[in-house]
């Protein structure tokens, strides 16, 4: 794109409208190159105003003449639900030709951020390009909305089309302000909203709520990730959300297809939990909870049957206590955000690698806390071995140090009091931190001598060691 923007300031200083088009095909073909990997767009920020086609087709006519010329550039549409014209939407969709494209469809953030109404045409535009995007959606293979409100999603039901190709959808929101319009209206007497080839599924609760009373999410053979997000919680005429609707669906997805990879909750208020007696097989490998009540996180792996999911991400903006969440056979267990009593949960979970993210109450106490209780008679976290650190810069090397210390005479007491054990009870092996705390280079020795892997950077200097 840089070099899109050179030739731009060159056109206009010199005035020349007789670049050759051949010559600026090659330009393109090269930004073209630079935006896909394998075969596919890289992921970029849809906000940035140098996105391409769409930046250089607006330097002037012969540039955007050449790029129409080439249907493979038009195959990322992104719309700007404050910026774009309506009327270059059709324009947009019909330059890519019969390829498969994707779409996304988002708000303007400076702009919201800068407004001082209340954004009530976003419903009405959203609605004015779904017109224009669902004669389309047969080549679609990525549907992306990411808009403010509830109430301006559209509805599942909405999307009574086939999709073939369509791999990724994504009916995301800010807030949670309500239903769509179409909600409260009944089921079509032919609904089918067919997408064999969906993979990855983000859903705002409502609309998860209508995938459920539809029985269509359950069918999904491909499934590998699902994320379901803005749910405010309340009693409503049509219908409530309960956790036990999520845990149903992922039993399902497991017990049929063994496919879903990944599980994503997101700043969700359940108007129940009714979880059953029996459990859940959620065998997944990941699971992501993030801005969940921690009695919502609790009720999750008491319900389950089976493994526990590798990887457990539990992500919080406020303090709560992350005590009596039994994180069993979880692997990898990541902490992100504020949390209280934090040694106490760490302490009877049993994993291989400790993340912990953006933690300020990651410090010399909260360290010491985890390492004082202890007990070779009775060593928990047997297989504790991998600690990451990630944005914390409350604590001290000083008091790393210590709790490898600690854990390593744990580990040694534990081995003399039954030599014969079979449990693998092992010492911290690698450390790993990224925005740390400054630290001296005699520290830096003292953790390369004690441990097989060691980095740290710091977060105020940009020092690795």
């Amino acid at each position: 794109m840089s070099r899109i923007l050179a030739f731009r300031r060159d056109l206009r200083r010199t005035n020349n409208r007789g670049l050759p088009p051949e010559l600026l095909l090659l330009i393109f073909e090269h930004v073209y190159a630079d935006s896909v990997l394998n075969g596919e767009w890289i992921a970029c920020s849809s906000q940035s105003r140098t996105q391409f086609p769409f930046a250089p087709a607006a330097v002037c006519k012969a540039w955007r003449d050449v790029l129409a010329s080439v249907p493979r550039f038009w195959t990322r549409i992104i719309i700007n639900l404050d910026t774009t014209k309506l009327s270059d939407i059709d324009t947009y969709l019909h330059l890519s030709r019969m390829l498969a494209f994707e779409i996304t469809v988002t708000r303007d953030q400076r702009i919201i951020s800068h407004s001082r109404t209340n954004n009530n045409d976003e419903s009405a535009l959203t609605a004015a390009v779904m017109a224009w995007i669902v004669p389309h959606l047969h080549r679609c293979r990525s549907l992306c909305f990411q808009l403010l409100r509830s109430s301006s999603l559209p509805a599942l039901r909405y999307l009574n089309v086939r999709a073939p190709l369509l791999e990724r959808l994504k009916l995301q929101c800010g807030i949670d302000d309500g239903e769509h319009p179409l909600v409260g209206s009944e089921v079509p007497e032919q609904w089918c909203f067919y997408a064999p080839a969906l993979r990855h599924l983000f859903l705002n609760g409502r609309n998860f709520r209508d995938a459920c009373a539809l029985r269509w999410v359950e069918r999904l053979s491909g499934l590998e990730d699902l994320c379901i997000s803005r749910y405010s919680g309340g009693k409503h005429r049509t219908g409530e959300l309960h956790l036990h609707d999520v845990l149903l669906v992922i039993d399902k997805l497991h017990r049929r297809f063994g496919i879903l990879q990944k599980l994503t909750l997101q700043d969700i208020s359940f108007d129940g939990i009714l979880t059953q007696r029996d459990g859940y097989d959620i065998q997944i490998e990941a699971v992501s909870l993030r801005s969940i009540s921690l009695s919502t996180v609790r009720a999750i792996f008491m319900s389950k049957t089976g493994p526990a999911p590798r990887l457990v991400h539990i992500k919080h903006e406020l303090s709560p206590s992350v005590y009596h969440i039994r994180l069993t056979q979880a692997d990898t267990l990541m902490l992100e955000g504020s949390f209280s009593r934090m040694a106490e949960a760490i302490n009877i979970w049993d994993g291989n690698c400790l993340s912990i993210k953006y933690c300020p109450t990651f410090n010399d106490h909260t360290i010491r806390d985890i390492y004082r209780s202890w007990n070779p008679n009775k060593l928990t976290s047997p297989s504790w071995s991998r600690l990451e650190i990630e944005n914390c810069t409350d604590f001290s090397a000083d008091a790393l140090l210590a709790l490898i210390d600690a854990r390593d005479d744990a580990v040694q007491r534990a081995r003399d009091r039954d030599p014969t054990s079979q449990a693998p009870f092992n010492s911290l092996q690698v450390l790993q931190v990224h925005g740390g705390p400054p630290i001296s280079p005699e520290d830096a020795e003292a953790f390369k001598e004690k441990l097989f892997t060691f980095e740290w950077h710091e977060a105020a200097t940009g020092i690795t060691h």
